[in-house]
């Protein structure tokens, strides 16, 4: 049987991918995805071969723990989050290897973190949950786009990737923050109050 995997949704492609081995649906979300994820990460990273390295370091453990990987978000917002968090982890191994120590920062700088850190760490874990009920409240096309641009995606390329205008993009992060300003407001000010 040829089956034309063009057609078929993500989430539907991950199940053959994870229940099947199949690696013709896994070469599909490569299709639909790898070219954009590269462009994100060249971008960040300003560096073409890391850029390739990393997103081709992701789909090859994207399928070795296809058995194990259970995705509650959209399947492009897992893909870029994961792309997001290797990114950041990239760019934190460049800033310590070019990074100064302790005896190079001055007095002041040390002194001004938060008196109490445990404090701060509770608060900061209870504004992390908070947050992400009030995420998971979100209507699904706002919350959609809106994980998508915090993942690191241009407004154009959100727009691109979801077959929707750039004024529709703005329109959902706009209602999605509004409505997370609203509902973490206090939280936020806590948090905000005791860390400075």
């Amino acid at each position: 049987m040829n089956v034309n995997y063009r057609h078929i949704e993500d989430k539907i492609l991950w199940n053959l991918v994870g229940s099947e081995d199949d690696s013709l649906a896994f070469g599909e979300l490569h299709r639909r995805y790898a070219a954009k994820m590269y462009t994100l990460a060249r971008r960040k990273l300003d560096d073409q071969a890391a850029a390739e390295d990393l997103v081709q370091e992701l789909f090859v453990s994207f399928w070795l723990k296809r058995k194990e990987i259970r995705i509650e978000k959209d399947i492009d917002v897992y893909l870029f989050t994961s792309l997001r968090n290797r990114i950041i982890s990239s760019l934190r191994k460049k800033l310590y290897e070019k990074s100064v120590s302790l005896h190079d920062i001055p007095d002041q700088t040390l002194a001004s973190h938060s008196a109490n850190p445990v404090q701060e760490e509770i608060l900061l874990s209870e504004l992390q949950v908070a947050y992400d009920r009030e995420l998971g409240k979100l209507p699904e096309k706002s919350r959609r786009v809106f994980q998508l641009s915090r993942s690191g995606l241009t407004n154009r390329e959100t727009a691109e990737l979801l077959e929707i205008t750039e004024k529709t993009v703005e329109f959902h992060i706009s209602k999605a923050l509004r409505i997370l300003r609203e509902k973490l407001n206090y939280l936020a000010l806590i948090v905000a109050l005791l860390s400075s």
